[in-house]
């Protein structure tokens, strides 16, 4: 492959068919790319292929058909299936569909939609996510906290001249004199959620999401179901109540009128949340044997609503017929007509682009949030994979053609997915089949809604989102880090006190910050050594360990930038000067820094001019940085800076263990002296000698009481000029042991040796040899 002359490569030609060519090239991939990884190279293509006889319509035919199986995940799984596979996926799709029709309808009215759009937007997004989609067990359509962003966000934007409001409308919402232009507003926030979720998942961006820190995304979760909750009071209560992002106009507005309360109303939409709830933790605790409690209790309620509200004239109904002089009475009691056929083609105001983009990206966001978590937690329950970008493009697409056909923005489920896999769900055929059962409902099934009392909506609404407060994380990061439960609060007294809409800038911002202080002030601890090991641990961490005498350790934790870059100089010589105030007399004169760059992966201009100067100011004050544990983008950087030639490459080391040992023998010898007389060695010796080699004391050592030798023996008071060295650390390399002697033999330093090593060698040519 590599040979300069081509006869090499055409000695295999005629043996070889276009199959073989392409196997060859597959193997050679594959074992590059495994020799890129573990050895950290990079490998060179080769220079000579054996060339491939396929023609060029067969080279695209092969690229187009690679890019439709990573498009469409559908022609992968669907081949693989059993009968079992299948029986289990309709058994979960039933299911499903059985929750999400009540539940489609619910979350419509929270996004201040007619009932209709809710159902529609539980079909065709289906379809295509099953189809796209990489998760097996997510169900995609309406849920909750999209519905809730589209109706806060979409509320006001209509102009007068657009909407007018009619003079006897006092607390009215566009939505509900305007619903046709309000419902051409949420069809164009969902086409732009698919445009720019689509655009995302092509440029891999879906990792930005990871900067939103789960505190204050749960934070804010939270304080918007007590916002959706609150919103579906008015179907308990009987009468109408105004709406308002802040909570406590809201609670206002709910006692302002509290005497208007209809309490057979409320009486039944709290019993009706009683079931709800009952069956969930029925379901729970029984799941072997009453486990379908759980998905079919909100159809189950709605069918139980309608047979009352049908034959009871409170509601309007006289033996499943409307009674006469009972519409204005009703109209705020059940859901009413329901259009039946096809969802229709949607038509979009494009001149109103710049009104729904905040709503657009907002929803894009928290939409594909949500479901990644739920995607992915699903398939490692499953032990599976998900592609980020391609669960992008999915739900993107699923916006896209959804909204052509009369759907509001939709996303991932967190309900209906938990449902969907506790059922058995394998493939997302099952969404296919949720689909199925939905088109039937609205082709055949809709009249049978017409007596669903909005009560029974509300409580399916209610106890949905009870399950998003999340109480038990909020007193969880009180336990774990108060500062993580602080972020939680704010979040979730933001959006409670400033509305949706805010609360989530308040969450952005939040999140933005939190990355942005652990970024520009990293962690930087000091390091002391576990007693008789070569192991630094966090002085934190480890309440016994040993100081080296006057070699001060310090672990950066992360990479150098021009952000941070003078937080770490400010520390680093804090720490030089104020970290032994308490510690012994000799303990506080430092000569030595080694800073351990395990977490240090790059660095940038910036940060080198940083090292370089930090360098000089320590040198010029008698003290030396060595460096320990460095990355290979770090040297590279230094390499090509020249700054670690200016430093000298002795002072790096690829432990801290031996960037000490080198510090202390550096002090032992004078520095300099020692040191030239080790670069006269011969090269085997010399490489050795830059990593690792001396690590004695010198005879001449002064040591403070309770100080450390750097194998962990204590000094105590009397010791002398003339204190003996200690052997090598016993925990070291055997070989290096020889390797001390060459040197002191080279260098004409007295051994020390204990008096039993008469198995070393006598001559320095046979350690030389050794080596």
């Amino acid at each position: 492959f590599h040979s300069d002359d081509p006869s090499v490569a055409e000695l295999f030609l005629p043996h070889m068919s276009p199959t073989d060519s392409q196997w060859v090239a597959q193997r050679w991939h594959e074992q590059r790319d495994k020799v890129a990884q573990i050895l950290w190279v990079e490998v060179p293509r080769p220079r000579h292929w054996f060339p491939s006889e396929r023609s060029k319509c067969e080279v695209l035919t092969s690229a187009i058909a690679s890019l439709t199986r990573s498009t469409l995940p559908i022609i992968e799984w669907l081949p693989k299936m059993s009968w079992n596979s299948v029986r289990a996926d309709v058994v979960a799709g039933i299911t499903v569909g059985v929750m999400l029709i009540p539940q489609s309808m619910s979350y419509a009215r929270i996004a201040g939609l007619d009932y209709k759009y809710g159902m529609y937007s539980g079909l065709t997004p289906l379809i295509v996510y099953a189809l796209t989609g990489t998760s097996r067990q997510l169900a995609v359509g309406p849920v909750a906290m999209v519905s809730l962003l589209v109706e806060v966000m979409l509320r006001d934007q209509l102009t007068e001249a657009e909407c007018p409001k009619p003079a006897d409308w006092v607390s009215a919402e566009q939505w509900e004199y305007c619903p046709d232009a309000y419902a051409e507003l949420a069809f164009l926030a969902a086409f732009m959620v698919g445009v720019f979720q689509i655009a995302a998942g092509f440029l891999q961006l879906g990792f930005l999401v990871s900067f939103l820190a789960h505190p204050v995304v749960s934070g804010f979760t939270s304080g918007a179901a007590i916002t959706i909750g609150l919103s579906q009071i008015q179907y308990f209560m009987g009468y109408k109540i105004a709406k308002s992002p802040y909570i406590y106009n809201t609670i206002y507005n709910i006692f302002k009128d509290i005497g208007k309360t209809d309490y057979i109303t409320l009486l039944l939409g709290l019993a009706w949340w009683f079931m709800l709830w009952a069956s969930r933790k029925l379901a729970a605790r029984y799941n072997r044997r009453i486990g379908w409690l759980r998905p079919c209790a909100p159809l189950l309620v709605c069918v139980l609503g309608i047979v009352i509200a049908a034959n009871w004239t409170h509601f309007g109904g006289c033996g499943f017929v409307k009674c006469d002089g009972e519409d204005a009475l009703n109209v705020d009691r059940v859901v009413g007509a329901i259009p039946s056929g096809f969802p229709p083609f949607s038509s979009f105001a494009f001149d109103k682009l710049g009104r729904v983009m905040p709503t657009a990206i907002s929803a894009s966001i928290i939409g594909y949030m949500e479901s990644i978590a739920i995607a992915k937690s699903l398939a490692a329950k499953h032990q599976y994979e998900v592609r980020p970008g391609q669960e992008l493009f999915a739900l993107g697409l699923a916006n896209l053609l959804g909204s052509i056909l009369s759907c509001y923005p939709v996303t991932g489920s967190f309900s209906r997915s938990a449902v969907n896999n506790s059922v058995g769900a394998r493939t997302p055929l099952a969404g296919l089949v949720t689909a199925l059962l939905m088109l039937l409902t609205l082709v055949a099934l809709t009249r049978f809604f017409y007596f669903l009392p909005l009560f029974c909506l509300a409580a399916i609404v209610i106890a949905s989102v009870t399950n998003l407060v999340d109480i038990a994380e909020a007193r969880y990061l009180w336990n774990v880090k108060k500062s993580d439960f602080a972020l939680w609060m704010v979040a979730f007294l933001g959006t409670l006190f400033l509305g949706v809409q805010e609360g989530i800038l308040v969450a952005v911002g939040l999140s933005l910050f939190v990355v942005i202080y652990e970024s520009v002030r990293p962690q930087m601890v000091v390091l002391w050594r576990l007693p008789g090991t070569p192991i630094y641990r966090n002085i934190k961490q480890d309440s016994v360990g040993q100081f080296v005498d006057g070699v001060l350790i310090v672990r950066i934790g992360a990479s150098m930038y021009f952000a941070n870059v003078a937080f770490i100089r400010d520390k680093l010589k804090e720490l030089v000067f104020t970290f032994y105030k308490d510690a012994p007399e000799a303990h506080r004169c430092v000569r030595y820094i080694v800073i351990e760059c395990t977490a240090v992966i790059s660095l940038d201009s910036t940060a080198i001019h940083m090292l370089e100067s930090l360098h000089r100011d320590f040198k010029e004050r008698g003290i030396r940085v060595a460096f320990a544990t460095v990355g290979n983008r770090m040297d590279k950087d230094l390499r090509r800076a020249g700054l670690k030639d200016k430093i000298g490459s002795r002072w790096f080391h690829p432990s801290v263990h031996a960037a000490v040992k080198f510090c202390m023998s550096h002090r032992t010898y004078g520095g300099g002296d020692h040191l030239a007389a080790v670069e006269e060695l011969p090269r085997e010796i010399r490489e050795v000698v830059k990593v690792d080699v001396v690590d004695e004391h010198s005879a001449s050592l002064r040591t403070a009481p309770d100080a450390y030798d750097i194998d962990g023996a204590a000094i105590g008071k009397e010791s002398s000029s003339s204190t003996e060295l200690s052997p090598l650390d016993p925990l070291a390399d055997p070989h290096l042991d020889d390797v001390g002697v060459a040197v002191r033999r080279a260098n004409r330093v007295p051994s020390h040796r204990p008096a039993n090593t008469s198995s070393n060698r006598s001559t320095d040519e046979e350690v030389t040899h050794r080596i």
